[in-house]
Protein backbone atom coordinates (compact mmCIF):
# COMPACT_ATOMS: atom_id res chain seq x y z
CA UNK A 1 0.00 0.00 0.00
CA UNK A 2 3.18 2.46 0.78
CA UNK A 3 4.19 1.56 -2.42
CA UNK A 4 1.61 2.53 -4.27
CA UNK A 5 1.33 5.63 -2.14
CA UNK A 6 4.98 6.85 -3.43
CA UNK A 7 3.94 5.88 -7.45
CA UNK A 8 1.15 8.21 -6.95
CA UNK A 9 3.48 11.30 -5.64
CA UNK A 10 5.63 10.65 -9.25
CA UNK A 11 2.81 12.37 -10.92
CA UNK A 12 4.15 15.55 -8.76
CA UNK A 13 6.94 17.33 -9.06
CA UNK A 14 9.02 17.40 -5.98
CA UNK A 15 11.67 20.39 -5.26
CA UNK A 16 14.16 20.49 -2.46
CA UNK A 17 11.47 22.34 -0.67
CA UNK A 18 7.95 20.90 -0.54
CA UNK A 19 6.17 22.44 -4.12
CA UNK A 20 4.04 20.25 -5.36
CA UNK A 21 2.93 21.14 -9.08
CA UNK A 22 0.16 19.09 -10.75
CA UNK A 23 0.34 18.00 -14.07
CA UNK A 24 -1.47 19.26 -17.09
CA UNK A 25 -3.08 15.73 -17.29
CA UNK A 26 -3.91 15.51 -13.65
CA UNK A 27 -5.85 19.00 -13.49
CA UNK A 28 -8.06 17.96 -17.02
CA UNK A 29 -9.02 15.00 -14.96
CA UNK A 30 -9.95 16.71 -12.40
CA UNK A 31 -11.96 19.34 -13.96
CA UNK A 32 -14.23 16.16 -16.02
CA UNK A 33 -18.01 15.82 -15.49
CA UNK A 34 -20.60 13.62 -15.09
CA UNK A 35 -22.71 16.11 -17.28
CA UNK A 36 -21.62 17.38 -21.12
CA UNK A 37 -23.28 20.47 -20.12
CA UNK A 38 -21.42 21.09 -17.14
CA UNK A 39 -18.35 19.49 -18.54
CA UNK A 40 -18.56 22.41 -21.29
CA UNK A 41 -18.90 25.39 -18.38
CA UNK A 42 -16.28 23.96 -16.51
CA UNK A 43 -13.43 24.01 -18.76
CA UNK A 44 -14.27 27.25 -19.75
CA UNK A 45 -15.11 28.71 -16.00
CA UNK A 46 -13.24 26.37 -13.65
CA UNK A 47 -10.27 24.92 -15.13
CA UNK A 48 -6.72 26.47 -15.07
CA UNK A 49 -4.03 24.82 -17.26
CA UNK A 50 -0.56 24.32 -15.69
CA UNK A 51 0.68 27.50 -17.18
CA UNK A 52 -2.38 29.43 -15.38
CA UNK A 53 -1.17 27.48 -12.08
CA UNK A 54 2.21 28.44 -12.43
CA UNK A 55 1.28 32.09 -12.61
CA UNK A 56 -1.20 32.23 -9.86
CA UNK A 57 2.00 30.85 -7.30
CA UNK A 58 3.87 33.19 -8.68
CA UNK A 59 0.92 35.91 -8.15
CA UNK A 60 0.56 34.24 -4.30
CA UNK A 61 4.86 35.33 -3.85
CA UNK A 62 4.00 38.93 -4.23
CA UNK A 63 1.41 39.05 -2.08
CA UNK A 64 2.45 41.37 1.07
CA UNK A 65 1.27 39.62 4.87
CA UNK A 66 -0.46 37.00 3.17
CA UNK A 67 -2.53 34.98 5.89
CA UNK A 68 -1.87 31.92 7.22
CA UNK A 69 -5.13 29.35 5.93
CA UNK A 70 -5.46 26.18 8.00
CA UNK A 71 -7.59 23.52 7.14
CA UNK A 72 -8.95 21.36 9.51
CA UNK A 73 -9.86 17.97 8.59
CA UNK A 74 -11.36 15.24 11.45
CA UNK A 75 -10.44 11.75 9.69
CA UNK A 76 -12.36 8.19 10.32
CA UNK A 77 -11.45 4.81 8.70
CA UNK A 78 -11.00 6.51 5.43
CA UNK A 79 -11.10 4.81 2.57
CA UNK A 80 -7.18 5.51 1.65
CA UNK A 81 -7.64 6.33 -2.37
CA UNK A 82 -9.92 9.13 -1.33
CA UNK A 83 -7.91 10.12 2.05
CA UNK A 84 -5.34 10.73 -0.66
CA UNK A 85 -6.89 12.67 -2.93
CA UNK A 86 -8.44 15.03 -0.75
CA UNK A 87 -4.74 15.77 0.79
CA UNK A 88 -3.18 16.17 -2.72
CA UNK A 89 -5.85 18.76 -3.13
CA UNK A 90 -4.18 20.42 -0.79
CA UNK A 91 -0.70 20.12 -1.45
CA UNK A 92 -1.28 21.08 -5.02
CA UNK A 93 -2.93 24.44 -4.36
CA UNK A 94 -1.72 27.70 -5.67
CA UNK A 95 -1.29 29.10 -2.45
CA UNK A 96 1.47 28.37 -0.44
CA UNK A 97 0.29 29.65 3.04
CA UNK A 98 -1.30 26.88 4.25
CA UNK A 99 -1.31 24.11 7.17
CA UNK A 100 -3.41 21.28 7.18
CA UNK A 101 -4.58 19.76 10.47
CA UNK A 102 -5.51 15.76 10.12
CA UNK A 103 -7.48 14.78 13.27
CA UNK A 104 -7.35 10.92 13.23
CA UNK A 105 -10.08 10.49 15.40
CA UNK A 106 -9.39 6.72 16.92
CA UNK A 107 -9.72 5.01 13.27
CA UNK A 108 -8.86 1.38 13.58
CA UNK A 109 -8.26 0.13 10.37
CA UNK A 110 -4.66 -0.18 9.01
CA UNK A 111 -4.58 1.09 5.66
CA UNK A 112 -5.98 4.53 7.34
CA UNK A 113 -3.38 4.93 9.83
CA UNK A 114 -0.59 3.87 7.13
CA UNK A 115 -1.83 6.55 4.91
CA UNK A 116 -1.94 9.51 7.78
CA UNK A 117 1.79 7.95 9.26
CA UNK A 118 2.94 8.63 5.33
CA UNK A 119 1.32 12.26 5.69
CA UNK A 120 2.57 13.06 8.36
CA UNK A 121 6.37 13.30 7.21
CA UNK A 122 5.67 14.20 3.61
CA UNK A 123 5.62 17.71 4.02
CA UNK A 124 5.55 19.95 7.21
CA UNK A 125 2.44 21.80 6.34
CA UNK A 126 0.73 19.02 7.51
CA UNK A 127 0.29 18.14 11.27
CA UNK A 128 -1.43 14.29 12.10
CA UNK A 129 -3.07 14.57 15.46
CA UNK A 130 -4.18 10.84 16.54
CA UNK A 131 -6.66 10.62 19.28
CA UNK A 132 -6.98 7.82 21.35
CA UNK A 133 -10.87 7.15 20.91
CA UNK A 134 -14.13 8.11 18.31
CA UNK A 135 -15.82 10.95 20.00
CA UNK A 136 -17.52 12.14 16.94
CA UNK A 137 -16.72 14.57 14.51
CA UNK A 138 -17.73 17.37 16.82
CA UNK A 139 -14.63 16.95 19.45
CA UNK A 140 -12.44 16.14 16.20
CA UNK A 141 -13.09 19.36 14.64
CA UNK A 142 -12.90 21.12 17.41
CA UNK A 143 -9.61 19.62 18.55
CA UNK A 144 -8.14 21.18 14.91
CA UNK A 145 -9.72 24.39 15.76
CA UNK A 146 -7.60 24.28 18.79
CA UNK A 147 -4.80 23.52 17.26
CA UNK A 148 -4.99 25.75 14.18
CA UNK A 149 -1.84 28.59 13.77
CA UNK A 150 -3.62 30.72 11.12
CA UNK A 151 -5.84 33.26 10.76
CA UNK A 152 -8.07 31.44 9.11
CA UNK A 153 -9.88 27.90 8.80
CA UNK A 154 -11.35 26.20 6.13
CA UNK A 155 -13.05 23.27 7.03
CA UNK A 156 -12.62 19.75 4.59
CA UNK A 157 -14.28 16.37 4.55
CA UNK A 158 -11.44 13.78 4.75
CA UNK A 159 -13.22 12.42 1.54
CA UNK A 160 -13.97 15.83 -0.09
CA UNK A 161 -11.37 17.67 -2.72
CA UNK A 162 -11.23 21.32 -3.41
CA UNK A 163 -10.07 23.11 -6.42
CA UNK A 164 -6.58 23.61 -6.93
CA UNK A 165 -6.43 27.74 -6.75
CA UNK A 166 -9.72 27.07 -3.97
CA UNK A 167 -7.32 29.34 -0.94
CA UNK A 168 -5.96 31.72 -3.69
CA UNK A 169 -9.32 32.88 -5.09
CA UNK A 170 -10.13 33.47 -0.96
CA UNK A 171 -7.15 34.73 0.13
CA UNK A 172 -7.71 37.72 -3.14
CA UNK A 173 -10.91 38.10 -1.82
CA UNK A 174 -9.42 38.66 1.84
CA UNK A 175 -6.74 40.97 0.41
CA UNK A 176 -9.75 43.24 -1.40
CA UNK A 177 -11.83 43.03 1.77
CA UNK A 178 -9.82 42.80 5.07
CA UNK A 179 -13.18 43.15 7.28
CA UNK A 180 -14.05 39.27 5.87
CA UNK A 181 -15.33 37.16 8.73
CA UNK A 182 -16.86 34.84 6.72
CA UNK A 183 -16.21 33.40 3.02
CA UNK A 184 -17.93 30.83 1.32
CA UNK A 185 -18.31 29.19 -1.90
CA UNK A 186 -20.01 28.14 -4.47
CA UNK A 187 -19.64 24.19 -5.31
CA UNK A 188 -20.62 21.10 -7.38
CA UNK A 189 -20.14 17.07 -6.52
CA UNK A 190 -18.04 14.45 -7.76
CA UNK A 191 -19.82 11.21 -8.51
CA UNK A 192 -18.71 7.32 -7.19
CA UNK A 193 -16.50 7.33 -11.05
CA UNK A 194 -14.81 10.64 -9.44
CA UNK A 195 -16.20 13.21 -12.19
CA UNK A 196 -17.84 16.42 -11.29
CA UNK A 197 -21.40 17.19 -11.65
CA UNK A 198 -24.84 18.43 -9.56
CA UNK A 199 -23.38 22.21 -9.60
CA UNK A 200 -24.76 24.07 -6.36
CA UNK A 201 -24.27 27.93 -7.31
CA UNK A 202 -25.45 29.87 -4.43
CA UNK A 203 -26.73 33.12 -3.47
CA UNK A 204 -25.02 35.98 -1.63
CA UNK A 205 -25.30 36.16 2.28
CA UNK A 206 -29.25 35.06 2.34
CA UNK A 207 -29.88 35.15 6.40
CA UNK A 208 -33.66 33.94 6.16
CA UNK A 209 -32.96 31.47 3.38
CA UNK A 210 -30.27 30.12 6.06
CA UNK A 211 -33.99 29.29 7.96
CA UNK A 212 -34.74 26.90 5.33
CA UNK A 213 -31.33 24.44 5.76
CA UNK A 214 -27.51 25.10 5.17
CA UNK A 215 -27.35 26.12 1.77
CA UNK A 216 -23.75 27.42 2.56
CA UNK A 217 -22.16 23.88 2.27
CA UNK A 218 -18.68 24.13 1.75
CA UNK A 219 -15.85 25.79 0.99
CA UNK A 220 -16.83 27.77 4.09
CA UNK A 221 -13.85 29.28 5.78
CA UNK A 222 -14.29 31.16 8.86
CA UNK A 223 -11.81 33.75 10.76
CA UNK A 224 -10.23 31.51 13.63
CA UNK A 225 -10.57 34.54 16.26
CA UNK A 226 -14.55 33.96 15.93
CA UNK A 227 -14.22 30.59 15.97
CA UNK A 228 -12.96 30.86 19.02
CA UNK A 229 -15.67 33.40 20.30
CA UNK A 230 -18.37 30.57 19.30
CA UNK A 231 -16.51 27.82 21.18
CA UNK A 232 -16.40 25.92 17.92
CA UNK A 233 -19.00 23.18 17.01
CA UNK A 234 -21.34 21.79 19.51
CA UNK A 235 -20.96 18.23 20.81
CA UNK A 236 -24.63 16.85 20.62
CA UNK A 237 -25.01 18.28 17.12
CA UNK A 238 -23.32 15.93 14.86
CA UNK A 239 -24.10 15.30 11.22
CA UNK A 240 -25.52 19.14 11.61
CA UNK A 241 -22.90 20.68 13.65
CA UNK A 242 -21.59 23.18 10.31
CA UNK A 243 -25.28 24.27 10.21
CA UNK A 244 -25.39 24.99 14.10
CA UNK A 245 -22.37 26.38 13.31
CA UNK A 246 -22.93 29.09 10.85
CA UNK A 247 -26.93 30.13 12.99
CA UNK A 248 -24.76 30.52 16.05
CA UNK A 249 -22.19 33.14 13.75
CA UNK A 250 -24.86 34.46 12.09
CA UNK A 251 -26.03 36.05 15.39
CA UNK A 252 -22.85 37.99 15.57
CA UNK A 253 -23.43 40.05 12.74
CA UNK A 254 -20.38 38.82 10.92
CA UNK A 255 -19.05 40.34 7.49
CA UNK A 256 -19.74 37.19 5.02
CA UNK A 257 -19.10 37.34 1.50
CA UNK A 258 -19.57 34.97 -0.99
CA UNK A 259 -17.23 33.80 -4.02
CA UNK A 260 -18.88 32.83 -6.60
CA UNK A 261 -16.95 30.30 -8.19
CA UNK A 262 -17.18 26.21 -7.63
CA UNK A 263 -13.59 25.68 -5.40
CA UNK A 264 -15.23 22.45 -3.85
CA UNK A 265 -15.94 19.14 -4.75
CA UNK A 266 -18.65 17.21 -2.60
CA UNK A 267 -18.01 13.63 -2.91
CA UNK A 268 -20.99 10.40 -2.83
CA UNK A 269 -20.19 7.68 -2.01
CA UNK A 270 -22.51 4.50 -0.15
CA UNK A 271 -22.51 5.76 3.18
CA UNK A 272 -22.67 9.91 2.67
CA UNK A 273 -25.39 12.05 2.48
CA UNK A 274 -24.51 13.19 -0.55
CA UNK A 275 -25.90 9.92 -2.35
CA UNK A 276 -27.85 8.32 0.54
CA UNK A 277 -30.33 10.81 2.44
CA UNK A 278 -31.09 8.67 4.85
CA UNK A 279 -27.85 7.54 5.73
CA UNK A 280 -27.16 9.56 8.89
CA UNK A 281 -30.71 10.42 10.05
CA UNK A 282 -29.46 11.47 13.20
CA UNK A 283 -28.00 15.07 10.88
CA UNK A 284 -31.13 15.55 10.12
CA UNK A 285 -32.68 15.41 13.95
CA UNK A 286 -29.43 17.42 14.83
CA UNK A 287 -30.47 20.52 12.11
CA UNK A 288 -34.01 20.85 13.70
CA UNK A 289 -32.75 20.86 16.92
CA UNK A 290 -30.28 24.09 15.82
CA UNK A 291 -32.92 25.93 13.85
CA UNK A 292 -35.50 25.48 16.99
CA UNK A 293 -32.48 27.13 19.17
CA UNK A 294 -31.48 29.26 17.00
CA UNK A 295 -35.29 30.47 16.55
CA UNK A 296 -35.47 30.48 20.49
CA UNK A 297 -32.36 32.58 21.10
CA UNK A 298 -33.47 35.17 18.51
CA UNK A 299 -36.91 35.50 20.37
CA UNK A 300 -38.93 34.39 17.66
CA UNK A 301 -41.88 32.34 18.15
CA UNK A 302 -42.22 29.49 15.86
CA UNK A 303 -41.42 25.62 15.50
CA UNK A 304 -39.63 23.62 12.93
CA UNK A 305 -40.38 20.95 10.93
CA UNK A 306 -38.80 19.43 8.04
CA UNK A 307 -40.52 20.36 4.80
CA UNK A 308 -42.00 16.77 3.63
CA UNK A 309 -42.62 18.73 -0.29
CA UNK A 310 -38.60 18.51 -0.41
CA UNK A 311 -34.96 16.41 -0.15
CA UNK A 312 -33.83 16.15 3.29
CA UNK A 313 -32.32 18.55 5.19
CA UNK A 314 -34.81 21.06 4.00
CA UNK A 315 -36.90 22.91 6.97
CA UNK A 316 -39.84 24.82 7.11
CA UNK A 317 -40.18 27.42 10.10
CA UNK A 318 -43.69 27.78 10.98
CA UNK A 319 -43.93 31.60 12.21
CA UNK A 320 -47.06 32.07 15.63
CA UNK A 321 -49.61 34.01 13.81
CA UNK A 322 -49.68 37.72 14.52
CA UNK A 323 -52.57 39.41 16.12
CA UNK A 324 -55.64 40.02 14.18
CA UNK A 325 -55.82 43.53 14.87
CA UNK A 326 -52.19 43.91 14.08
CA UNK A 327 -52.66 44.16 10.22
CA UNK A 328 -55.04 45.37 7.28
CA UNK A 329 -55.97 43.70 3.74
CA UNK A 330 -55.62 46.58 1.13
CA UNK A 331 -56.20 46.05 -2.49
CA UNK A 332 -54.52 47.74 -4.91
CA UNK A 333 -56.39 49.06 -8.31
CA UNK A 334 -54.46 48.77 -11.58
CA UNK A 335 -55.87 52.14 -12.84
CA UNK A 336 -54.81 54.42 -9.41
CA UNK A 337 -51.14 55.67 -8.69
CA UNK A 338 -49.74 52.58 -7.67
CA UNK A 339 -46.39 54.47 -4.53
CA UNK A 340 -49.28 56.61 -3.64
CA UNK A 341 -51.90 54.00 -2.86
CA UNK A 342 -49.24 52.32 -0.76
CA UNK A 343 -48.76 55.87 1.09
CA UNK A 344 -52.36 56.31 1.59
CA UNK A 345 -53.00 53.00 3.07
CA UNK A 346 -50.27 53.49 5.63
CA UNK A 347 -51.89 56.84 6.92
CA UNK A 348 -55.45 56.02 6.85
CA UNK A 349 -54.65 53.00 8.67
CA UNK A 350 -52.55 54.47 11.95
CA UNK A 351 -52.76 51.28 14.23
CA UNK A 352 -51.85 48.40 11.78
CA UNK A 353 -48.39 47.56 12.04
CA UNK A 354 -48.17 45.76 8.79
CA UNK A 355 -50.36 46.31 5.49
CA UNK A 356 -51.05 42.94 3.52
CA UNK A 357 -51.27 44.46 -0.27
CA UNK A 358 -53.16 42.44 -3.22
CA UNK A 359 -53.77 43.18 -6.80
CA UNK A 360 -57.30 43.35 -7.57
CA UNK A 361 -56.71 40.21 -9.45
CA UNK A 362 -55.27 38.03 -6.39
CA UNK A 363 -56.86 36.26 -3.59
CA UNK A 364 -55.69 34.25 -0.75
CA UNK A 365 -55.51 30.76 -1.46
CA UNK A 366 -55.68 29.09 1.97
CA UNK A 367 -57.38 30.50 5.27
CA UNK A 368 -53.85 30.62 7.05
CA UNK A 369 -52.32 32.73 3.65
CA UNK A 370 -52.37 35.96 5.54
CA UNK A 371 -50.94 34.87 8.46
CA UNK A 372 -48.08 32.85 6.62
CA UNK A 373 -47.23 36.34 4.85
CA UNK A 374 -47.18 37.92 8.15
CA UNK A 375 -44.89 35.17 10.00
CA UNK A 376 -41.00 36.23 8.93
CA UNK A 377 -42.53 39.80 9.62
CA UNK A 378 -41.05 38.91 13.40
CA UNK A 379 -37.27 38.95 12.56
CA UNK A 380 -36.78 42.72 12.99
CA UNK A 381 -34.64 43.12 9.96
CA UNK A 382 -37.08 41.81 7.58
CA UNK A 383 -39.06 44.43 6.31
CA UNK A 384 -41.43 42.67 3.52
CA UNK A 385 -42.76 39.59 2.77
CA UNK A 386 -44.06 38.42 -0.84
CA UNK A 387 -46.10 35.10 -1.42
CA UNK A 388 -46.21 32.44 -4.19
CA UNK A 389 -48.85 32.75 -6.60
CA UNK A 390 -50.28 30.31 -9.08
CA UNK A 391 -53.47 30.71 -11.55
CA UNK A 392 -56.43 28.57 -11.93
CA UNK A 393 -54.42 25.78 -13.38
CA UNK A 394 -52.00 25.38 -10.75
CA UNK A 395 -49.40 26.88 -12.72
CA UNK A 396 -46.81 29.01 -11.05
CA UNK A 397 -47.21 32.84 -11.78
CA UNK A 398 -44.66 33.88 -9.07
CA UNK A 399 -42.15 32.31 -6.95
CA UNK A 400 -39.46 35.21 -6.41
CA UNK A 401 -38.37 37.93 -8.63
CA UNK A 402 -34.80 38.41 -9.60
CA UNK A 403 -33.65 42.14 -10.58
CA UNK A 404 -31.73 42.89 -14.09
CA UNK A 405 -29.39 45.67 -15.32
CA UNK A 406 -32.62 46.50 -17.27
CA UNK A 407 -34.76 47.01 -14.79
CA UNK A 408 -36.88 44.33 -16.00
CA UNK A 409 -37.26 41.38 -13.70
CA UNK A 410 -37.16 37.87 -14.28
CA UNK A 411 -39.67 35.92 -12.53
CA UNK A 412 -37.98 32.36 -12.19
CA UNK A 413 -40.17 29.50 -13.30
CA UNK A 414 -43.14 31.32 -14.37
CA UNK A 415 -45.66 28.80 -15.95
CA UNK A 416 -44.37 25.30 -15.04
CA UNK A 417 -46.72 23.45 -12.40
CA UNK A 418 -46.87 24.89 -9.03
CA UNK A 419 -45.24 21.55 -7.51
CA UNK A 420 -41.95 22.18 -9.67
CA UNK A 421 -39.41 22.99 -6.48
CA UNK A 422 -37.08 24.68 -9.04
CA UNK A 423 -33.29 24.89 -8.74
CA UNK A 424 -32.06 24.98 -4.70
CA UNK A 425 -35.94 24.11 -4.07
CA UNK A 426 -36.42 28.42 -5.22
CA UNK A 427 -39.80 28.23 -4.93
CA UNK A 428 -40.80 25.97 -2.35
CA UNK A 429 -38.48 27.40 0.73
CA UNK A 430 -38.67 30.65 2.33
CA UNK A 431 -35.50 32.51 0.86
CA UNK A 432 -34.30 36.35 0.97
CA UNK A 433 -35.30 37.72 -2.50
CA UNK A 434 -34.61 41.68 -3.68
CA UNK A 435 -37.98 43.09 -4.21
CA UNK A 436 -41.32 41.58 -3.75
CA UNK A 437 -44.31 41.15 -6.05
CA UNK A 438 -46.23 43.81 -6.36
CA UNK A 439 -49.71 41.99 -6.73
CA UNK A 440 -48.97 40.11 -3.13
CA UNK A 441 -46.60 41.26 -0.48
CA UNK A 442 -46.69 42.67 3.34
CA UNK A 443 -45.00 45.61 4.86
CA UNK A 444 -44.04 47.32 8.03
CA UNK A 445 -44.82 50.35 9.31
CA UNK A 446 -41.58 50.75 10.76
CA UNK A 447 -39.67 50.56 8.13
CA UNK A 448 -42.15 52.57 5.74
CA UNK A 449 -42.28 55.32 8.30
CA UNK A 450 -38.10 55.56 8.58
CA UNK A 451 -37.74 55.47 5.15
CA UNK A 452 -40.06 58.33 4.06
CA UNK A 453 -42.78 56.05 2.20
CA UNK A 454 -42.86 55.04 -1.36
CA UNK A 455 -41.43 57.63 -3.55
CA UNK A 456 -44.55 59.13 -5.61
CA UNK A 457 -42.22 60.55 -8.48
CA UNK A 458 -42.64 56.64 -9.55
CA UNK A 459 -46.68 56.45 -10.46
CA UNK A 460 -45.74 52.50 -11.12
CA UNK A 461 -45.07 49.31 -9.50
CA UNK A 462 -41.05 50.56 -9.69
CA UNK A 463 -42.03 53.16 -6.91
CA UNK A 464 -41.91 49.58 -4.52
CA UNK A 465 -38.89 48.47 -5.98
CA UNK A 466 -37.02 51.09 -5.67
CA UNK A 467 -38.51 51.30 -1.80
CA UNK A 468 -37.35 47.45 -1.01
CA UNK A 469 -33.52 48.50 -2.48
CA UNK A 470 -33.62 51.46 -0.04
CA UNK A 471 -35.17 49.12 2.27
CA UNK A 472 -31.99 46.84 1.52
CA UNK A 473 -29.54 49.49 1.63
CA UNK A 474 -30.75 50.05 5.23
CA UNK A 475 -29.90 46.40 6.22
CA UNK A 476 -33.63 45.47 6.42
CA UNK A 477 -34.53 42.65 3.72
CA UNK A 478 -36.95 40.86 1.84
CA UNK A 479 -38.48 37.45 1.93
CA UNK A 480 -40.42 35.01 -0.30
CA UNK A 481 -42.29 32.55 1.26
CA UNK A 482 -43.96 29.48 -0.72
CA UNK A 483 -46.51 29.36 2.30
CA UNK A 484 -48.32 32.04 1.91
CA UNK A 485 -50.20 30.65 -1.50
CA UNK A 486 -52.41 33.39 -3.47
CA UNK A 487 -54.60 32.79 -6.98
CA UNK A 488 -54.72 34.98 -9.82
CA UNK A 489 -56.14 35.10 -13.25
CA UNK A 490 -53.30 37.30 -14.26
CA UNK A 491 -49.55 37.38 -14.93
CA UNK A 492 -48.09 40.58 -14.89
CA UNK A 493 -46.08 41.83 -18.15
CA UNK A 494 -43.50 44.00 -16.40
CA UNK A 495 -42.16 44.76 -20.17
CA UNK A 496 -45.44 46.59 -20.23
CA UNK A 497 -44.43 48.95 -17.73
CA UNK A 498 -43.65 52.95 -18.43
CA UNK A 499 -40.50 53.10 -20.13
CA UNK A 500 -39.71 56.34 -18.79
CA UNK A 501 -39.75 54.74 -15.22
CA UNK A 502 -38.05 51.17 -15.99
CA UNK A 503 -34.99 54.11 -17.38
CA UNK A 504 -35.23 56.00 -14.30
CA UNK A 505 -34.95 53.28 -12.10
CA UNK A 506 -32.05 51.35 -14.01
CA UNK A 507 -29.77 54.68 -13.59
CA UNK A 508 -30.80 55.69 -10.26
CA UNK A 509 -29.94 52.32 -9.60
CA UNK A 510 -27.46 51.30 -12.00
CA UNK A 511 -24.19 50.27 -9.80
CA UNK A 512 -26.57 47.87 -7.89
CA UNK A 513 -28.23 46.41 -10.72
CA UNK A 514 -24.51 46.09 -12.58
CA UNK A 515 -23.18 43.86 -9.79
CA UNK A 516 -26.32 41.56 -10.30
CA UNK A 517 -28.74 40.73 -7.70
CA UNK A 518 -27.09 39.45 -4.55
CA UNK A 519 -30.14 36.55 -4.25
CA UNK A 520 -29.01 35.15 -7.43
CA UNK A 521 -26.01 33.91 -8.57
CA UNK A 522 -24.19 35.51 -11.65
CA UNK A 523 -23.32 31.75 -13.34
CA UNK A 524 -27.63 31.07 -13.38
CA UNK A 525 -29.27 32.28 -16.93
CA UNK A 526 -31.28 36.11 -16.90
CA UNK A 527 -32.88 34.64 -20.65
CA UNK A 528 -34.57 31.60 -19.42
CA UNK A 529 -36.91 30.38 -16.09
CA UNK A 530 -35.62 27.26 -14.97
CA UNK A 531 -32.23 28.71 -13.57
CA UNK A 532 -29.72 26.70 -15.51
CA UNK A 533 -26.15 27.49 -16.43
CA UNK A 534 -25.62 30.60 -17.77
CA UNK A 535 -24.63 30.56 -21.40
CA UNK A 536 -21.92 33.07 -20.94
CA UNK A 537 -21.20 33.51 -17.94
CA UNK A 538 -19.09 35.97 -16.35
CA UNK A 539 -15.29 35.23 -15.51
CA UNK A 540 -13.95 36.27 -12.60
CA UNK A 541 -10.13 37.02 -12.44
CA UNK A 542 -8.14 35.76 -9.19
CA UNK A 543 -8.09 39.49 -8.05
CA UNK A 544 -11.14 40.77 -9.38
CA UNK A 545 -13.32 42.91 -6.78
CA UNK A 546 -15.63 39.69 -5.43
CA UNK A 547 -18.86 41.18 -4.52
CA UNK A 548 -21.34 39.35 -1.99
CA UNK A 549 -23.29 43.17 -2.01
CA UNK A 550 -23.33 43.48 1.46
CA UNK A 551 -25.30 46.52 1.16
CA UNK A 552 -27.08 47.71 -2.75
CA UNK A 553 -24.40 51.27 -3.68
CA UNK A 554 -26.62 54.10 -4.35
CA UNK A 555 -25.88 56.63 -7.29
Amino acid sequence: MYTAFLKFLAWFNKPAKPEWIPSETQLRQWASSEWVEYQAWSFHNSFISLAQWQALRELAHTWENPPLISLVTPVFNTEPEQLRECVYSVLTQTYPYWELHLIDDGSSRADTLECLKGFAVLDERIKVQHLPQNQGICHATNRGIEAAAGEFVAFLDHDDRIAPDALHHVVALLQNFPDTDIVYSDRDMLSPRGFRFMHLFKPAWSPETLLSGNYLFHLLVYRTALLHKLDGTRLGFEGSQDYDLILRAAELNPVVRHLPKVLYHWRQHAQSVALAHGAKEYAYIAGIKALEQALQRRGLHATVSENKALWRGNYRVHFAAPPENSYQVIKIRASLNYAEQINQAFAQHEAANSLIFLAETVEPLAEDSFTELLGSLQIPEVALVTGKIVDRAQNLVHAGLVLRESGIPLCSYQGTPASTPGYMAATAILRNVSVPHPAAFALKRNVWEKLGGLNVHYQSVYGLWDFALRALHDNTRCVYTPFAEFISDVSEDFTALPECERAEFATTWHTWLQQGDPYYNPHLTQHLLDMGLEVQPPVYEPLSDYVSIQTPAVE
